[in-house]
């Protein structure tokens, strides 16, 4: 495959803007277990004036015919097919760009809105002070998400305010986002599993000004399903998963160099060691562009640390590249034959990360 360079892109929006229209963009990959809650929660809303654009990302059982189901049952729902599973952010970026709405909400398609969700949002942004509003939240099993921040007018410092995720919780699912901000946001050309969220959050908090907490719990959300388009989107290899989850690092810290420069960058807390030992080693090698060239990151990480010669280097840079991974070093066994150019000693891991 053709190696092409790390891209990311704005949503290209095709409609005008409505004014106090709310658009719920909704991705779906394999979910027709809880799909139709999910809808239905937005037909409950008492909120009047939305959309809901349904973006089913390649489904392979019954998300299709339940998504044209409601479609042809009420014309508030737009629905948008993708032939093939491209991941949650691309999912959302297809959704922005098919909005009408002067505001944005996502919903997971295993999750849920209580009633007044978008009648209390919509009440405390609708005066333009609040660049995005957010709110709290439970989950199915009854465990609640209490967040602390209420009323924050952010800093001027931007690396400061994106670097706060945590406090506004760095989901995107519980917030309404002006639109006009929304168009901002970059989408790096990936098909990701996980941390998405964050992608979106940081850049959010960058063009924000002003937010706003709702201090109700009204959202309902499913943890660790086994097939949510943004939990766990395909069952895939282990190999693969570590790869993608590099992957992702890898973009966050893409964006982090494009809105602060390489120094800030690197200097960053950003929890990805494993691509910052790469950057430090070969920053135009990466080319991540489809899942294709992801399943050959980690061997081309390999060959990057081979030109380095000092071998007490090379063992502490993989050794701490293997940190970043989201599993113990006796997994990494599985792809030991990549590993033996470097013929470096493998002891599990004393503790597991």
């Amino acid at each position: 495959m053709t190696q092409v360079p790390f891209a990311f892109e704005f949503a290209v929006l095709k409609y005008p803007e409505a004014k106090g229209l709310v658009s719920i963009i909704i991705p779906i990959y394999n979910t027709d277990i809880y799909l139709r809650e999910a809808l239905e929660s937005v037909l409950a809303q008492t909120f009047e004036n939305w959309e809901a654009i349904l973006i089913d990302d390649g489904s392979t059982d019954k998300s299709p015919e339940i998504c044209a189901e409601y479609a042809e049952k009420n014309s508030k729902f737009k629905y948008v097919r993708k032939k093939e599973n491209e991941g949650l952010l691309l999912a959302r970026k297809t959704g922005l760009e098919n909005a009408c709405g002067e505001f944005i909400a996502n919903l997971d398609s295993d999750d849920a809105y209580k009633p007044q969700f978008l009648e209390k949002m919509f009440e405390k942004i609708k005066d333009g002070k609040n660049d995005f509003v957010y709110c709290d939240y439970d989950d199915m099993h009854g465990r609640q998400k209490l967040l602390e921040v209420k009323n924050c007018k952010l800093g001027e410092n931007k690396l400061d305010n994106v670097q706060r995720h945590r406090d506004f919780g760095y989901t995107i699912w519980n917030k309404l986002i002006k639109r006009s901000l929304y168009a901002k946001v970059l989408f790096p050309q990936i098909a990701a599993t996980n941390g998405e969220d964050l992608i979106q959050m940081s850049q959010i908090l960058y063009h924000s000004e002003h937010t706003e907490l709702i201090p109700e719990n009204l959202y309902i959300y499913r943890s660790n399903s086994a097939i949510s388009s943004s939990k766990s989107f395909k069952i895939i290899s282990r190999e693969k998963r570590i790869v993608q989850n590099v992957v992702l690092r890898v973009a966050y810290y893409l964006l982090m160099e494009k809105l602060f420069g390489t120094l800030q960058a690197e200097r960053m807390s950003t929890g990805i060691p494993s691509a910052y030992f790469y950057f430090l080693l070969s920053k135009k090698a990466i080319a991540c562009h489809k899942i294709e060239y992801m399943e050959n990151f980690i061997p081309l990480f390999l060959r990057e640390l081979e030109k380095t010669e000092n071998k007490g280097i090379r063992r502490t840079v993989l050794i701490w590249a293997c940190k970043g991974f989201p599993l113990p070093f006796r997994v990494l066994r599985s792809i030991k034959r990549i590993f033996s150019i470097f013929l470096l000693p493998f002891k599990p891991s004393p503790y597991r990360i």
